[in-house]
């Protein structure tokens, strides 16, 4: 696809988005061209950070009004042939577009790609973006809300007018503060959509393998457009297509599928759903400490598409060069989504292409150097909260503290680690039943602010051996000052 910004009274033009000429200040026609041919050739033999597999051609195209543009491929061709991007000749196909300056087009380009698109005129639609905690789009936390202005504009294009946006944050952050800094909350209120805090939403009962899932009623009376950003997962490795549904159930839903280990019930969850359409929001990405916005900006400028979410999230994998998530191959061993990447039909560009070394997440990172986690797959608030508590202690100096949080620890995980608290009760009653003795334990009843304060306490006191009783009055104290302080 080749796009160019015209002025045709002055016969100029823009390989990047302008609103107006800048020579007569007249208005600016959009030209778009599906088709090209080739007139140029490059090969390229020696690898680089952002292009690692080698060899690879750069060709330039030309399309009928003389635009040209060059393109990364690891076919060869010769002057003078076609270049043009056939059509998914399969619903598990993956769409991988590269933008271009207008998301808008790659958006459109994506989904006119895709084998069927299945959203029709009168069909009530519910779009499901990912919106985890407060952070601007630039972070990458959230779903671009540029994505989601160009589906609902696509969407109404094709008299689609029935829209909601339902998403919840993370259990602990609050979905609306969530949505407005984003920006999806803006977006909704643009083009008059509903925007749906899922954490009050209705709920149906659906059960797969011995496990109830609470889910969202909307999720099961209307189509589902799924928006999840394309991140690395300190957790599970990967968050995308398949995790952002997790979202769809309730808070309790999910505190049991991580009790009952996240990557074995995320599958069972995809069971229960009737099909939907993803479209991975790689227009920025993650990579290093996601999901949570200790993660870095990944800059990958793509998109994705497909009715496959596994596939999907395959594909990332893929391109990212990082290590499958175990609850992927158990989703391709359970027969819900293609899992083989050599399998998965790749539309646009091609995955050799796209590929790049991102940095993967470590499990045992925080917020804070000299607090170590050791992750029992713990469920999202009490991992939420984690993260949250040392991020506040950033700045303090102080002796390493191992924090244990999560009900899926082993014996190996914990067993020679020095001044080990456990966070959360799944962690204390998980490590007594090891017959291991923490230096501290920290409650989920205990506030969010007395958290703080108590490991604040452990970090800087090398000798200390446990929280005492005037720890807890002092937290106390701290957290009441706090709140008349501002209440003023």
């Amino acid at each position: 696809m080749i796009i160019r910004w015209i002025c045709e009274k002055d016969n100029k033009k823009w390989m990047y988005p302008i609103q107006k000429c800048i020579y007569c200040k007249g208005p600016i026609k959009k030209q778009v061209s599906r088709k090209a041919r080739v007139i140029g050739i490059t090969k390229v033999n020696i690898p680089s950070p952002m292009h690692p597999i080698i060899p690879y051609n750069v060709i330039l195209l030309e399309d009928e009004h003389g635009n040209r543009m060059p393109k990364k491929t690891m076919k060869d061709y010769k002057i003078g042939d076609e270049y043009k991007i056939e059509k998914a000749k399969s619903d598990s196909a993956v769409i991988a577009t590269k933008i271009k300056y207008d998301l808008y087009e790659a958006l459109k380009s994506s989904l006119e790609l895709l084998n069927s698109f299945d959203v029709m005129e009168n069909d009530k639609v519910l779009i499901k973006p990912s919106i985890i905690e407060p952070a601007y789009s630039y972070t990458a936390v959230n779903t671009n809300p540029k994505i989601l202005d160009a589906l609902i504009t696509l969407l109404k294009e094709k008299n689609i007018n029935d829209i909601i946006v339902a998403e919840q944050a993370m259990i602990g952050n609050d979905t609306l503060d969530s949505a407005k800094k984003s920006g999806i909350l803006e977006v909704c209120e643009k083009h008059n959509i509903g925007f749906v805090d899922l954490e009050k939403a209705e709920y149906v009962e659906k059960e797969a393998d011995g496990i109830k899932f609470r889910i969202a009623k909307n999720f099961i009376e209307r189509k589902v457009i799924n928006i999840p950003v394309m991140k690395t997962n300190s957790q599970i490795g990967v968050s995308g297509a398949v995790e952002n549904m997790m979202r769809c159930t309730h808070k309790d839903t999910q505190k049991i599928m991580f009790e009952h280990d996240i990557e074995k019930t995320l599958p069972k969850l995809l069971k229960t759903l009737p099909r939907f359409l993803s479209i991975g929001d790689a227009t920025i990405g993650m990579h290093g400490q996601g999901p949570t916005s200790l993660g870095e900006p990944a800059f990958l400028n793509m998109l994705f598409a497909s009715k496959d979410p596994v596939a999907l999230d395959v594909v990332f994998v893929e391109m990212g060069m990082l290590e499958m998530p175990q609850y992927l191959k158990e989703c391709g061993s359970l027969g819900l989504g293609n899992c083989n990447e050599k399998t998965i039909e790749v539309v646009g560009d091609e995955l050799e292409a796209i590929k790049f070394a991102l940095k993967p997440a470590k499990k045992n990172e925080s917020a804070h150097p000299k607090i170590k986690l050791i992750d029992g797959k713990a469920n999202p608030y009490i991992f939420n909260s984690a993260i949250k508590a040392t991020a506040k202690l950033v700045g303090l100096s102080g002796q390493e503290i191992n924090l244990a949080i999560g009900s899926q620890l082993t014996k190996d995980m914990i067993a020679d680690k020095n001044r080990l608290v456990a966070y959360g009760n799944g962690a204390i009653e998980k490590i007594k039943s090891l017959g291991i003795t923490p230096i501290a334990e920290i409650t989920d009843d205990i506030d969010d602010l007395e958290k703080i304060i108590l490991l604040k306490s452990i970090l800087e006191n090398p000798e200390k051996e446990g929280i005492t009783v005037v720890d807890k009055i002092k937290s106390k104290i701290f957290k009441f000052g706090a709140k008349i302080k501002n209440g003023f």
